[in-house]
């Protein structure tokens, strides 16, 4: 009854009119199907979540024509196979309480329901133990089934024309090429979150990927991104206390020009967190060059309580409670192994030598480049590339322009750019000397002391002396909006100091830990290095080579400029036409 007494079902609703079922359904199957994509992301879900250890896919036509995923999972009786089409109908959750700590990648009872809704779907499964398989196919129309059938233990589902209810949806699919390249980078997710599980990827009839399933991470990074990321990677092994973190880096050597290489998952969970990714990508700086990223598979873990997976419609993103933890977790433990990582090998990347003779271009494979930016093997093998190890024992040869060195190695010619090489060098000296622990850098007395005005909205503290004293800067205030700066980091000639004091406040000082070091680590490295343009005697150049053989990391100054390029002897010989 309402507040006047009529029957509440007797009320004229208007203009609100509640909508059939088969529009309903189409609205929700918007929300979890967007492409191909995200149609075998379910699909593989709930197949890990069956227990497989062998998951098939196939697709046509970019996945709209077909997907079919096979596992050897647990399988479903009759009533099961039946039942997991109906809309919120799910094995994974009894009550209101086991969301707060979900262990599944699956929950909601959405995927198959919303895929039936635009698509036709035939669904295959047999259980462990039973003598028999069931069948239904389910559509826009409704379910048929089960029937018996022959199938072997676990599950398959095929899904064909996708969207063929809704046009609108499917003209706004991108081509083939390019929603099959989003399909094989779902499989090559779930390969590296599992690599316990065998995967195989098959588009159009052909082997694009496929992982061994022996449990070892740099087996699936391997057959994922190539030989080059195993030689590359790292481990990474931080169990900490309330979030751990293991998986594996790659070195500075092995990169990508885009994020999909970054690969983060919470709790078994890909995620597509902004600020994890920067996590990763900040324990890198000073390693890579501008615009490319890294390669990275990491496993965070923390409590189920501690994560809230259903914020998003289609579970790309996590809340968690604690996230400023588990981002310093995730920069500690990258940043950790990145030092213990030995120098990259190095090779004249993507510099192209101009010759009068051009051999004809191979034809593109049907498949080639479906994993977009892939990374590609060096043209000299490894073993004949120089790395930074080396370089103490590289005969210097000359210098060009008074900018760049020229060295020999062992198996070609390595030219470097002096400031960017010296600035490595420091940058390194100056992190070590900045890291949380160390008393910070010396200094160094100036002979007059430097009067610099506060930049506006710095304002002058303890705090700020401090971390000024720590980056090796003696300051005082002298007068209202004045400093005294007395010493300057060792090393640094005196006419760059006050430049290097003003970018310094610029920056509000350093940090014990995060970007603010290495930025400030970057900053004094700057001001410290050689010039580009400052003659060097061969006395110095061999000093800086001595000095690079002892710094970890990539090849890069800071700022992600490339400090050394090298000639090896595959390239060399290439250019002068003698192999």
């Amino acid at each position: 009854m309402t507040a006047g007494g009529a029957p509440r079902g007797t009320l004229d609703p208007g203009r609100i009119r509640r909508l059939p079922p088969e529009v309903a359904e189409l609205i929700a199957a918007g929300e979890v199907v967007e492409r191909p994509a995200s149609v075998l992301k379910e699909l593989i879900e709930n197949s890990l979540d069956a227990g497989a250890q062998l998951l098939t896919v196939d697709i046509e036509g970019g996945g709209v024509d077909l997907i079919r995923v096979s596992d050897d999972g647990g399988g479903m009786t009759e009533g099961e196979l039946a039942a997991a089409f109906e809309r919120h109908a799910t094995s994974k959750l009894t009550s209101a309480e086991d969301l707060a700590a979900i262990a599944t990648l699956g929950f909601r009872g959405e995927a198959l329901a919303s895929i039936a809704a635009v698509a036709e779907v035939v669904a295959i499964s047999r259980e462990r133990g039973a003598t028999r398989a069931y069948e239904v196919k389910v559509g826009p129309g409704g379910m048929r089934g089960p029937t018996v059938t022959a199938g072997p233990v676990g599950t398959t589902i095929t899904v064909r024309q996708l969207f063929h209810t809704l046009p609108a949806r499917r003209a706004f699919l991108r081509s083939p090429r390019s929603e099959a390249a989003a399909c094989l980078r779902v499989v090559a997710d779930a390969a590296l979150g599992r690599p316990r599980v065998r995967f195989r990827f098959r588009s159009q009839g052909r082997n694009v990927l496929s992982t061994p399933g022996s449990g070892d991470l740099l087996d699936s990074l391997a057959a994922v991104f190539g030989e080059g990321a195993r030689l590359a990677a790292v481990e990474v092994d931080s169990p900490g206390e309330q979030v751990g973190v293991a998986g594996a880096v790659c070195g500075p050597s092995q990169t990508l020009a885009t994020r999909q290489g970054t690969v983060v998952f919470v709790n078994g969970r890909r995620v597509q967190q902004r600020s994890l990714l920067a996590a990763v990508e900040s324990a890198y700086r000073g390693m890579l060059e501008v615009d490319r990223h890294p390669i990275a598979v990491l496993q965070v873990s923390c409590d189920p309580l501690a994560v809230d997976v259903n914020v998003h419609p289609t579970k790309r993103e996590v809340r968690l409670r604690d996230e400023g933890v588990v981002f310093d977790s995730l920069q500690k433990a990258c940043w950790q192994a990145l030092r213990r990582a030995r120098p990259a090998p190095m090779e004249l990347g993507g510099l192209a030598l101009r010759t009068t003779i051009h051999p004809p271009a191979e034809p593109a494979r049907p498949l080639e480049g479906l994993w977009e930016d892939r990374p590609r093997p060096p043209q000299d093998g490894p073993a004949d590339l120089p790395s930074l190890a080396g370089a103490g024992s590289w005969r210097p040869l000359g210098q060009a322009h008074n900018r760049y060195l020229v060295v020999e190695t062992p198996s070609g010619l390595a030219i470097l750019d002096q400031h960017a090489a010296h600035e490595k060098v420091l940058y390194e000296r100056f992190l070590d000397d900045l890291a949380e622990g160390r008393p910070g850098v010396d200094s160094q007395q100036l002979v007059e002391p430097l009067l610099v005005q506060l930049p506006t909205g710095c304002e002058f503290d303890a705090n700020l002396e401090m971390e000024l004293s720590r980056a090796g800067f003696r300051v005082g205030l002298f007068g209202e909006r004045t400093l005294r700066c007395t010493a300057a980091p060792a090393g640094m000639a005196a006419s760059r100091a006050e430049a290097a004091l003003l970018d310094a406040l610029n920056e509000g000082g350093t940090a014990p830990s995060g970007g603010g070091l290495h930025r400030i680590a970057a900053l004094l490295a700057c001001h410290s290095a050689v010039r580009f343009g400052d003659p060097l005697s061969p006395e110095e150049t061999r000093a800086l080579l001595t000095s690079l053989s002892r710094t970890q990391g990539g090849i890069t100054c800071p700022h992600g400029r490339p400090a050394v390029l090298v000639l090896g002897e595959g390239v060399l010989l290439a250019a002068f036409h003698r192999q």
